[in-house]
């Protein structure tokens, strides 16, 4: 079950990899503690771990280092390739909803189901109908995070895609969420508090200056917008519903204002979704607060 609504009240210890850096944050209803590991380069690239045994190392080190609790731990995944449906049935019976979804998404997934893990959630019925929130993310991206967390001799409670946590933390019903990193973009459009668009872009650190970049940022995000649109003619994005935006590479004030000058909609920075220390930098550790919100039995 993906469990993305909602949140916990138990010390979390969250992970967030990027490709420069391992972001680590712990909260029990406010956040306690957090950090920042370097990475040496080419360990991650585009977000995805290329050695998982030297990740583990470095995971164990840094939990060693920051006195870490092990016992529950949230990773993030990134988001590539990661692929979302919506699906609508009639009712059933609890115990033949699993064989129905899987069969629904043998028609409904683009690959193989050999190469995807399925989750799932329930959602509010509408009629005489069930609505199922689908997701299939590739298994090579899991598996090489499960071999990372246990060189790290870490059996953690959860892992969640990146793009999830986000949504999660900016908790709109409606939101166009935009995190860049100095190598990564990802850009979400949220519908009915689902995420109904992932998009996950892998960047040159060396692609031009911030402002060609921020260039690069806009056309992916009109062409996704344009795409979601047209598809739901009757139920579109609305103009003034706000990009959120979050990231290391849009901490910086004048990065920040200059997204707001060139972008036709409202540009926000979002709030913290729980109680963090004045000094936290927000925006560099927001997946981290999306993860720490996660709901686990």
């Amino acid at each position: 079950m993906l469990g993305f609504l909602g949140g916990g009240r138990r010390e979390t210890v969250t992970l967030a990899i990027e490709s420069g850096d391992l972001r680590f944050l712990s909260a029990r209803g406010r956040v306690a503690k957090w950090g920042s590991v370097p990475l040496p380069e080419g360990l991650v690239t585009g977000g995805v771990i290329n050695d998982p045994l030297e990740m583990g190392r470095i995971v164990d080190e840094t939990f060693r280092a920051n006195d870490l609790d092990r016992r529950r731990v949230i990773s993030s995944i990134v988001g590539l390739r990661a692929i979302p449906r919506l699906l609508t049935m009639p009712k059933l019976q609890a115990s033949m909803l699993e064989a129905a979804i899987s069969r629904e998404a043998k028609k409904e997934m683009p690959v193989s189901l050999e190469n995807l893990y399925l989750s799932w959630q329930s959602l509010p019925p509408e009629g005489d109908q069930q609505r199922i929130y689908l997701l299939g993310v590739p298994r090579e991206l899991v598996d090489v995070q499960v071999r990372m967390l246990e060189a790290a001799g870490i059996q953690p409670v959860a892992m969640d895609l990146k793009p999830l946590a986000l949504v999660r933390a900016v908790g709109q019903d409606q939101a166009v969420i935009i995190n860049l990193e100095a190598s990564m973009l990802d850009i979400i459009l949220v519908v009915e508090g689902l995420p109904a668009i992932m998009r996950t872009f892998g960047l040159e650190q060396s692609q031009g200056t911030m402002e060609q970049r921020i260039e690069r940022l806009l056309t992916e995000l009109n062409q996704t917008m344009r795409f979601y649109n047209d598809s739901h003619r009757n139920a579109t994005i609305r103009p003034n519903t706000p990009i959120y935006v979050s990231g290391r590479s849009v901490s910086q004030p004048e990065v920040l204002a200059y997204l707001r000058h060139v972008s036709d909609r409202p540009v926000e920075q979002p709030p913290a979704p729980m109680p963090c220390p004045d000094d936290l930098p927000i925006l560099d550790y927001f997946t981290n607060l999306g993860l720490a919100l996660k709901q686990i039995p």
